[in-house]
């Protein structure tokens, strides 16, 4: 029998694979009568991010990763642009140091907010669209070494997706630190399944099993009973916090960001046309 094989992803933050496992699974069942049956498998190593990869490039056991999208990776990679976490990658929660949590609460407004640097990753996207709005913002090269930077005051928060933050706090020292109580940044951010250009097969097959489970309701059974989802909405209160859109200039002219088919939240239309937006994340109002 054929085989589709995901990687691990090594950092903690991403110790997700069961969601990932899931819709990749569910792709799998949806188009086993039109490609034929096929194997889900994990590959047996755990594997650093950038190596992850150049395995899938050069063909070396990996066929498929789920990762954000940059013009990098649609370059290198064919990709599937379809949201598979319905836009949740674009909800960043922010560690703080905790005896900052009074000044952040009383942020009110994207300008506010200004007055304040953020710590992210040199090479993650996630800069340019932070800087694009405005937003001072220091960077490293090592991931873990960021929680560390923020302890010592060398910037003052650390947006993460909301779905990585609470694996992060069990996962790493932040003693000293804590997910900020009352604002979300939020901007498209979409997680595609990523497979090797030469791979059209593979490619058609994802994109019209994941059409098939978000016509038939299967994808959002599964996306909003995961675990992992449940626990990122109730835990952290995602429906009650002050929400500042943000343009990111990747998607400035994407016309299927109102889709709500794709979306936890539709993204405003004029999202980069206008001064940025605030506002509540709910799942019926667009």
């Amino acid at each position: 029998m054929p085989t589709v094989v995901l990687p691990v992803r090594h950092e903690a933050r991403h110790d997700h694979t069961g969601y990932y496992t899931g819709v990749l699974q569910l792709v799998l069942d949806k188009t086993r009568e039109d490609f034929g049956p096929c194997e889900l498998r994990i590959h047996d190593d755990i594997i650093p991010q950038t190596r992850r990869y150049m395995y899938l490039a050069q063909d070396l056991g990996i066929d498929v990763v789920d990762a954000t999208s940059s013009d990098e990776r649609k370059e290198r990679f064919r990709t599937i642009p379809i949201p598979i976490l319905k836009g949740l990658m674009g909800y960043r929660v922010s560690f703080i140091r905790a005896k900052d949590e009074a000044a952040f609460r009383a942020i009110d407004s994207i300008e506010a907010l200004g007055e304040f640097q953020a710590g992210q990753g040199t090479t993650w996207p996630d800069v340019d669209t932070l800087r694009h709005n405005g937003l001072p913002v220091v960077t490293a090269h090592n991931y873990a070494s960021l929680f560390r930077m923020l302890l010592a005051q060398r910037f003052d928060y650390f947006p993460r997706g909301a779905h990585e933050i609470l694996d992060e706090i069990a996962n790493f020292d932040t003693e000293g630190l804590m997910p900020e109580p009352s604002f979300i940044l939020a901007y498209p951010s979409p997680v595609y399944f990523h497979v090797r250009r030469d791979n059209v097969a593979l490619a058609e097959r994802i994109k019209t099993g994941l059409q098939r489970a978000i016509a038939d309701g299967s994808f959002d059974e599964h996306f909003y009973n995961h675990e992992i989802i449940v626990n990122t909405f109730e835990q952290l209160q995602l429906d009650k916090r002050k929400v500042f859109f943000l343009c990111n200039p990747a998607y400035r002219e994407s016309p299927w960001l109102d889709d709500d088919r794709y979306w936890i939240h539709p993204w405003p239309k004029d999202l980069c046309a206008t001064a940025p937006k605030q506002g509540l994340l709910t799942r019926d109002s667009g």
